[in-house]
């Protein structure tokens, strides 16, 4: 299917395919038609359809399409028919050999739905120490608060991934733990230096072919008031400092922290930055054609350009030359029972009892989905408690867009200190801190469906 036209430029944008909304071959087509895209960004849909999809905009374009996805959780957070995946702070306490397994999985499954670049792992930082300054969007999307740990368990995941064949994208530079906001839905600032924020992604660096860039401003480095993912001052510090030639990638540019104004024209300021590649553009096509403007009346430069055009270019050919892995059994270390731990008030016996309701402060679709084949009552915060609880109450209070960590709602208290049901609080590690301190019960970190499918099944 020959496009209206080619331009350089075209590489640049990533447009979505968000097959969960009904997103799919049309739209993918559509882009096709307007401007010549290499890589799409997918959520959603069952795998089978995934590689169908792909199969099927390859032939259309005449050209290799390199799909890309958030895949933090494993394939089956986003693609139906494969496994979901412990979240990154339970893999960082069973340690590096289950890091690394849930890597390889990750990769190895998603290239059997044509997914092979692997947004993925998170490095931020998520410190608990009391003075800390803690994201509302990170918590257990990070392996710990520990540089180190993040380190090891980060380094391996990455090794997975790449052993299995797949592109790994370490994120989001430089370091969106240090930011007390959510870059989804307001401008996230740091008014300290990245410091020990920046070290997972620079001891990390040889093992990343992409790394994704944060909107996270950054005022003592950058007093422009534009975010990393804007600033030629953050992106100096890994192209010129550390020397990096891999491709940057910018997170979501329809996010809020991306900045105030007309999205196409701050995304000229971002490719001017350094940026190799847009993410997820409200309009691809506007886009497209915004950048090619910015070519011909000499406001983009070509060689920068082209330099970002050979940066994707190796990409792709790194995903074709790569051969896929097989998907191997699970390792998660010690076991994934030693994960639930006492809250603060103490264990609620030496069982677990599965849980009988949840109570859904913040959680993810999956997770809701999971719970819900298990025929689980689930409770949004502001309806009433039941008047009595058959068994324990889950509580799902993880990192989750614009939610932050909410407090328990008053009635939900009420019960609960009437009651007295065994409480399993998963999600935030922050989570253990909103129960009674007299509660007894697990916390569990993090809210996938691995994890649920392990506590479900504890006491039998």
């Amino acid at each position: 299917m020959p496009t209206v036209s080619h331009a350089p430029t075209d590489y640049l944008v990533a447009p979505t395919l968000r097959l969960n909304k009904g997103e799919g071959l049309a739209e993918g087509l559509r882009c096709l038609r307007e401007f010549d895209p290499r890589v799409f960004m997918i959520f959603g849909g069952d795998a089978e359809d995934v590689q169908w999809l792909h199969e099927t905009l390859e032939d259309q374009a005449g050209h290799p399409i390199l799909f890309a996805a958030d895949l933090e959780r494993g394939a089956g957070q986003q693609f139906g028919g494969l496994t979901p995946l412990p979240d990154a702070w339970a893999l960082g306490l069973l340690g590096e050999e289950a890091a690394y397994a849930a890597g390889h999985r990750t990769a190895a499954e998603a290239a059997t739905a044509g997914v092979r670049w692997i947004l993925g792992p998170v490095l931020d930082l998520h410190q608990m120490h009391a003075d800390a300054v803690r994201s509302p969007i990170i918590a257990n999307r990070a392996f710990g608060g520990e540089v180190q740990r993040v380190i090891e368990c980060g380094g391996a995941f990455l090794r997975g991934i790449a052993d299995a064949g797949g592109i790994a994208c370490g994120k989001h530079f430089p370091g969106h733990g240090n930011c007390q906001q959510d870059s989804h839905t307001e401008l996230a600032v740091c008014f300290e230096e990245p410091g020990v924020h920046l070290e997972p992604f620079r001891a990390l660096l040889s093992y990343m072919p992409s790394i994704m860039v944060g909107h996270l401003e950054y005022p003592l480095i950058d007093p422009s008031g534009k975010p990393a993912s804007r600033s030629q001052m953050m992106m100096d510090i890994l192209r010129k400092d550390w020397k990096y030639d891999g491709v940057v990638v910018t997170d979501s540019i329809s996010m809020i922290g991306f900045g105030d104004g007309p999205q196409e024209e701050l995304a000229v300021d971002s490719i001017l930055a350094g940026v190799d590649l847009l993410l997820d553009p409200a309009d691809p096509v506007a886009l497209a054609i915004t950048l090619r403007d910015a070519v011909q009346r000499g406001d983009l430069p070509e060689e920068r350009v082209f330099e970002a055009v050979g940066r994707l270019d190796k990409l792709v050919r790194l995903s074709l030359d790569r051969e896929a892995g097989k998907p191997r059994p699970l390792v998660l270390g010690g076991g994934s029972k030693t994960l639930l731990r006492p809250l603060p008030g103490g264990a609620a016996g030496r069982t677990h009892s599965r849980p009988a309701l949840a109570l859904n402060m913040a959680s993810t679709p999956d997770a809701i989905q999971y719970l819900e084949e298990w025929e689980m009552p689930i409770f949004a915060p502001d309806s009433e408690p039941p008047a009595s609880f058959p068994g324990p109450l889950l509580i799902l209070c993880g990192a989750r867009e614009g939610h932050g960590l909410p407090n328990i709602p008053g009635p939900w208290l009420e019960a609960i200190q009437h009651h007295h049901p065994a409480l399993y609080v998963a999600g935030s590690p922050d989570a253990v801190d909103l129960a009674p301190s007299a509660a007894r019960g697990w916390y569990l970190p993090g809210l996938s469906p691995a994890l649920l499918g392990m506590l479900l099944t504890a006491g039998e």
